[in-house]
């Protein structure tokens, strides 16, 4: 793994651990009381299909790449990891990503081929996990990783524990609070072009979601692709429909394989700017 970055400007440490405590009550209230789901939604298989339309090479793109070797190694590994960590595991296993978001981090990854991919959020690593097979499947592109640290004891020691070390050579982990460190990411990401992949999973308040949201998508390149998780708790995805991408879909779906714990639910968007002019290739 790359050197990791971490902000250790102490007001604003406290200051990150005061919206943490504030979104996380919010998410707790939501749990509570239940909302319903703002966004007309499809199956994975569809929007998987969607994908394809757009960015793959031919038919049968998705069903390749969803099969692929690493992937299904990756899967495993997680699946193995998450069990053995289970007795001394300090976070809530519901941080972990499920099954269906891995798989389309990993889809879009292959079909992308991304030079820079950002995300926000890590807790065990498992979404940056299944970015990282596909980034070495494609032999190239970098991950950079932004989270925030929860105040769990022994917390630090499993951040991002289930990224393999075979596969951290293209990755860098930002400790921090998205709103402190994504800005000036971004910006010496622009110098390099930009960012081809961003994938949210940080704290899902509307406030964060859109703010982050706000600064990536001017930073997107042509064809590139937002991904977030858990967009059924508050409209904020809907500000991406309004910059009238060249693809918008919110999946509802649920889990046949899971990675962890019993099959779940799952709600996640996926935004993609502009039609690129390459399509995938697998040669490339």
């Amino acid at each position: 793994m790359q050197p990791v970055t971490e902000k250790r400007d102490f007001p604003a440490r406290l200051l990150d651990l005061a919206e943490q405590t504030a979104g996380l009550a919010q998410t707790a209230l939501y749990r509570a009381v239940g909302r319903r789901f703002p966004y007309e939604s499809l199956s994975w298989e569809a929007v998987a299909l969607d994908l394809e339309d757009l960015l793959g090479g031919s038919s049968g793109t998705v069903e390749k790449v969803l099969s692929e070797d690493r992937l299904l190694e990756t899967e495993r590994h997680v699946r193995d990891l998450l069990e053995e960590i289970r007795a001394e595991d300090p976070f809530l296993r519901r941080w972990a990503a499920d099954s269906v978001l891995a798989r389309c981090c990993y889809l879009l990854c292959r079909l992308l081929r991304p030079s820079v991919v950002v995300e926000t959020g890590v807790a065990y690593g498992v979404s940056s996990a299944f970015l990282l097979a596909a980034l070495a499947e494609n032999g190239r592109g970098e991950l950079h990783s932004i989270d925030l640290v929860p105040p769990r004891r022994g917390a630090r020691r499993f951040q991002g524990v289930a990224v393999p070390e075979s596969l951290r050579g293209r990755w860098t982990l930002h400790r921090g609070a998205s709103r402190r460190v994504l800005p000036p990411l971004l910006r010496s990401l622009r110098e390099r072009g930009g960012v081809d992949l961003f994938v949210h999973d940080s704290l899902h308040s509307r406030a964060n979601m859109e703010g982050e949201f706000a600064l990536v998508w001017p930073e997107l390149r042509r064809g590139g692709a937002v991904v977030a998780d858990d967009v059924e708790r508050n409209a904020a995805f809907g500000s991406l429909q309004r910059r009238k991408p060249a693809l918008w879909r919110v999946v509802c779906d649920r889990e046949t394989d899971p990675l962890h714990g019993p099959p779940a639910s799952v709600a996640f968007g996926v935004a993609v700017k502009g039609r690129r002019d390459r399509r995938y290739n697998p040669d490339s």
